[in-house]
């Protein structure tokens, strides 16, 4: 993988943290409805009523977490590859660009730089991330 496509996958990731977060809230609500696990003994006959429905449903939010977890490694390990670029405004374009997917007029705007100043600040920026993951 060159290392402009790895800096993509880090906006593309935030899109996959995004939407798993929301599908964990929509869950986890789904939990909040189920009824309390009761260990009380039932004066009345009959078993107990089952509660796999609601462990199966934990255990489905438990596994998504996990999912969400890798994701914020790899993020995390983006970011470390960032840090290591020595100029401050580069690291902040990369990650305006790459983590929030923020376009280049916006970019522009919050480094108060003219759009052509930008892309050449991208364009040193990419060679200097390139020289650090190529001396690896």
């Amino acid at each position: 993988m060159d290392k402009k496509r790895y800096l993509k996958k880090g906006y593309r990731i935030r899109l996959e943290i995004d939407s798993k977060k929301a599908v964990l809230d929509d869950m986890r609500a789904t939990l909040d409805g189920l009824k309390a696990i009761r260990i009380s003994e039932k004066v009345q006959g009959g078993p107990l009523p089952s509660d796999e429905n609601m462990v199966n449903r934990i255990d489905k939010v438990i596994e998504e977490e996990k999912k969400l977890e890798n994701l914020y490694d790899f993020m995390s390990d983006l970011s470390k590859e960032i840090d290591k670029i020595e100029d401050v405004v580069e690291r902040a374009l990369l990650r305006y660009r790459y983590f929030l997917g923020l376009t280049w007029e916006e970019i522009a705007e919050k480094l108060g730089y003219s759009i052509a100043q930008v892309y050449r600040l991208h364009i040193k920026a990419c060679k200097n991330f390139n020289k650090i993951n190529d001396s690896k």
